[in-house]
C-alpha cells in the first residue's frame, strides 16, 4: 500500500509541474520602468502628440485591483486634432513553443460623444511596427474593467504581442489598461498522458485487491 501511495504522489507532482508557467506578469506599478523591462512604446500617430502611455490617474478612475493608479493609461492628447491614433504598447518576447494565454484588462472613462478603440496584435518575436498583424479595432468599455483573452497556438520561437491605441484624436478621451499576464498552457496530449497515467495507478490498485 505505500508503494502506491508514494507512487500516486510522484504522479501528482508530474501533474502540477505541467501547469500554466507564467511568462510575463505585469501589473504597471511603475509605466516609466516598462522599457528596462523589454517593453517597447511607440507613438505612431499622425500626427504625433505630446504624450504617450502613462502612469494611471486614479482620479479618473481606479486600478483594476492594487494600487489605486498602478495601471498603464493613454489618451487622446497622444495624437493631434483631427489627426489619427497609433500608439503602441509591445510586450517583450516570450517563448511560444508551448501554447500560450496572452490576458488583460481594458477600460475607457464614459464621457459623452466619445470613446477609445485598440487593435491587438502579434510578431514573430520582431518590433518593427510593419510585423505585426492586427484586428480590427475595438471599442473598449466604459464604466467598468473588462477582461480580454487571446489563446495563441503552439510555434517553434518566440513571439510579442501589442495593443495599439487607435481611432480618431477627435473622438477619443482616455483608456487603461492593468494585469497583462502570458502563461503557458499544457499540450493536450501531455495532460492526456498524465491522465491515463492516474487511472492505471488506479486499475492497479484494484487488480492488487482482487
Amino acid at each position: 500500500m505505500m508503494k502506491n501511495v508514494l507512487l500516486a504522489v510522484a504522479i501528482s507532482g508530474v501533474m502540477a509541474s505541467a501547469q500554466a508557467g507564467v511568462l510575463i506578469n505585469e501589473g504597471f506599478d511603475d509605466v516609466s520602468a516598462l522599457g528596462s523591462k523589454g517593453w517597447i512604446i511607440d507613438n505612431a500617430s499622425s500626427p504625433a502628440g505630446p504624450l504617450t502611455w502613462f502612469q494611471g490617474d486614479q482620479s479618473v478612475f481606479r486600478a483594476q485591483n492594487g494600487a489605486p493608479n498602478s495601471y498603464a493609461a493613454i489618451n487622446y492628447l497622444t495624437g493631434k486634432d483631427g489627426g489619427t491614433l497609433a500608439n503602441w504598447l509591445i510586450t517583450p518576447e516570450f517563448s511560444t513553443v508551448m501554447g500560450t494565454s496572452v490576458s488583460f484588462w481594458l477600460r475607457a472613462d464614459p464621457v459623452a460623444n466619445y470613446s477609445d478603440q485598440v487593435k491587438f496584435g502579434v510578431s514573430a518575436g520582431g518590433s518593427a511596427l510593419t510585423e505585426f498583424a492586427l484586428s480590427q479595432a475595438v471599442t473598449v468599455a466604459t464604466g467598468e474593467w473588462t477582461k480580454y483573452v487571446f489563446n495563441l497556438a503552439p510555434t517553434n520561437g518566440t513571439m510579442r504581442f501589442a495593443i495599439q491605441y487607435t481611432g480618431m484624436a477627435d473622438s477619443a478621451n482616455y483608456l487603461g489598461l492593468d494585469n497583462l499576464r502570458v502563461t503557458e498552457i499544457p499540450e493536450p496530449a501531455s495532460l492526456l498522458i498524465l491522465a491515463a497515467g492516474a487511472v492505471g495507478l488506479v486499475a492497479a490498485r484494484r487488480r492488487k485487491r482482487a
